[in-house]
């Protein structure tokens, strides 16, 4: 019965052990597609291992059923092997499956499974688990996630940083979704003919005599270590219509793919990337021309200058004008990780080359550069600063062997949650004129190619001024209608009479000019479209007449004045001018003046203040409106005539009453003897 029972128990071990090694074929497959970088390989078979039908059981993850281990132990005796609960099993591989979708950039496959991750025992996926969350714009839950990640993670390092750098970048995407910039910006999705659906990736456009160069990873069977093999291969394409695309008969290298190419001017000369398929990922730019046969030469690999031994340069670019080279690299020399170099070129022959320094390179990656010679502004990618998350595109003004301006996000939706790389524009004067970009906000994993336009703003600007004068007219506010029928925001002038109205393009718009004492003024313009500043000749406004009041002798104008004083009040000249104004049309006109005051003081002292009273407003009009000083008389009534008694029944003073009767009188008299209307 001995031998029998330990025949079963060898036989039950057996087969626990097959048993374990079965479930852990598809974990062991799936280690060695992660250890190599293969990430979807490795994300199919950890799925596969959690899947499976018969569950992922107790297993010994280090188990290695071939491996011959010497072991101190009794005849009899069997070693128990190192049994990991299968709670951490699951952690760990569910933990690998997220790194692995996440490397790929499927935020969308990734979040759920670092969902599922006890993050006390893998808290970078808590981090990694919000960077997710906002590459799907679900922003409220990552603003959570990496606050609730900075509070329980306690290590200050890069991931620290990265936490708030990006609890930053959710501020900047929140202002930038309320923006109304956004409106202006067309972003289509290049058609399904030049965006391939077999989950590959499409990039680094370029045109040349309009054609459109892009890369793009398409299946293809190649010739992998003597094995056939099918596999997403980088190479370049080529379109006319925008619609399908041609593979670009450019001789290829075997085990590499090629693609981010760049051309001259005159689509003869193309330098382009290479970088292997398998092994380490450095790559390096080639250069191929083409043959008078219409066939392109062997590539040949740039020198050591571009080139650097071990390290990494790609991207290449031209600009416009032929007069420089551009491409990234992560050779020494440089502010950071991956850095924007540039060189300058003659006749297709590159110089030696620089790094671009700050502030366009930073401590982390800038890739992609261009430069659009029409505006001197360069366009490049970056992860390391403030923005949408991921890459983002930014634009600098500057020329090379000068400074340049501290990069600017280009802002969404030129940017979006996901990653935008590869910018493009042959525009002879707007950079964001009908321009390129790769993003990968439509899919699940790669970088594909969208159209874009921004509709470029238009400034109207002038001045405002007076018809009579010629002097500047502050305040006057300006409204406008384009001839969409679009009333643009109303503007007013600055103190020296200047406008500035921003507007989207327009042939033509109709403006309206309003200000107090001013007749309404319109001014039709029309404006092409290829100036972005209109700087309109002078808008005249005329002023308008002051209005006099209705004067009869029953009813005579009045002008009061303060206590002893015989001083014109500010805010009685308006009805002086309105007199003025009045006898200027009417020459046949002829003003009496008579002055009074109140019953305080001397009668004689106010018969004399009386007379200054109708003195200072006869200088006044003889002054400023050189009326004719025999058509003004002025007498001195002194207190006489009062208006309103000065106390009341109980004899109190009434303070209002005195400043009533303290007072010029105007009577008005024509030659026809006629009262006088306005």
């Amino acid at each position: 019965m001995k031998s029998i029972s330990l025949l079963i128990f060898l036989s039950l071990t057996t087969s626990i052990s097959l048993q374990a090694q079965y479930i852990k074929d598809y974990k062991r497959e799936a280690d060695k597609f992660y250890a190599k970088g293969d990430w979807q390989s490795a994300a199919i078979y950890y799925e596969r291992f959690l899947t499976d039908k018969k569950g992922p059981g107790k297993v010994n993850v280090d188990y290695n059923p071939y491996a011959v281990r010497p072991v101190k132990q009794k005849k009899d005796s069997i070693q128990k092997p190192n049994v990991i609960p299968e709670s951490d099993v699951i952690n760990s591989v569910t933990n690998r499956i997220g790194e692995c979708y996440y490397n790929l950039n499927n935020f969308f496959n990734a979040e759920p499974w670092y969902a599922k991750v006890d993050k006390t025992k893998y808290p970078i996926a808590s981090y990694n688990h919000a960077v997710c969350l906002r590459a799907l714009a679900r922003y409220s839950d990552a603003e959570a996630a990496f606050t609730a990640f900075l509070a329980d993670y306690k290590t200050e390092d890069e991931y620290t940083k990265k936490a708030n750098d990006e609890l930053k970048n959710l501020k900047f995407i929140m202002a930038q979704m309320k923006s109304n910039e956004q409106k202006l910006f067309v972003v289509n999705k290049m058609p399904q003919g030049i965006n391939t659906t077999e989950h590959g990736q499409n990039t680094a456009p370029y045109v040349v005599n309009s054609k459109l160069y892009f890369t793009s990873s398409r299946p293809d069977t190649l010739l992998i270590n003597k094995q056939k093999k099918v596999i997403h291969h980088n190479s370049l394409f080529v379109t006319e219509n925008g619609l399908t695309a041609e593979k670009l008969p450019l001789p290829s290298a075997d085990g590499m793919h090629q693609g981010s190419a760049c051309f001259t001017a005159n689509g003869k000369t193309a330098f382009f990337t290479r970088w292997p398929i398998q092994g380490p990922k450095i790559a390096a730019i080639y250069q191929s021309n083409l043959t008078e046969q219409g066939t392109w030469s062997d590539p040949v690999k740039l020198g050591a200058d571009i080139n650097a031994e071990g390290y990494s340069s790609q991207q290449p670019s031209i600009t416009a004008d032929g007069k420089y080279f551009l491409y990234a690299s992560n050779k020494p020399g440089g502010k950071g990780k991956f850095d924007i170099w540039y060189a300058a070129m003659n006749n297709d022959q590159i110089s030696s080359s620089m790094n671009l320094g700050e502030p366009i390179n930073s401590a982390d990656d800038e890739t992609t550069p261009f430069y659009h010679t029409p505006s001197y502004q360069l366009v490049f990618s970056s992860a390391g600063r403030i923005g949408m998350g991921g890459y983002d595109l930014f634009v600098s003004k500057g020329s090379f062997g000068s400074t340049w301006s501290e990069p600017k996000n280009l802002g969404y939706p030129v940017n979006s949650q996901k990653d935008e790389q590869y910018f493009f524009s042959n525009d002879d004067k707007f950079l964001l004129r009908n321009f390129y970009i790769s993003s990968d906000r439509g899919s699940e994993c790669c970088l594909e190619l969208y159209t874009a336009n921004k509709l470029i703003k238009k400034w109207v600007t002038g001045k405002v001024v007076d018809s009579k004068t010629g002097a500047p007219i502050p305040g006057a506010n300006i409204s406008v209608v384009n001839d969409a029928g679009i009333t643009l925001p109303t503007v007013s002038t600055d103190e020296k009479g200047m406008y500035f109205i921003e507007s989207d393009p327009f042939n033509s718009f109709k403006g309206n000019a309003t200000k107090d004492k001013y007749e309404p003024s319109t001014k039709d313009i029309v404006a092409d479209f290829n100036i972005d500043t209109l700087n309109v000749s002078d808008w005249f406004m005329t002023p308008i007449p002051p209005k006099p009041p209705v004067i009869t002798e029953e009813k005579p104008l009045i002008v009061r004045f303060d206590f002893d004083s015989a001083n014109i009040l500010d805010e009685y000249k308006e009805s002086l001018d309105s007199l003025a104004a009045m006898m200027n049309r009417e020459a046949g006109m002829y003003v009496e003046i008579g002055g009074y005051t109140d019953q305080k003081g001397d009668v004689k002292y106010n018969l004399n203040l009386s007379q200054r009273r109708a003195d200072a407003a006869k200088v006044y009009l003889i002054s400023k409106y050189n009326i004719d000083e025999k058509r003004l008389s002025t007498k001195g009534y002194g207190e006489c005539c009062p208006i309103e008694p000065e106390t009341d029944e109980k004899g109190n003073d009434k303070p209002e009453a005195r400043a009533i009767n303290r007072r010029l009188e105007f009577k008005l008299q024509l030659k026809k003897q006629v009262p006088v209307q306005p």
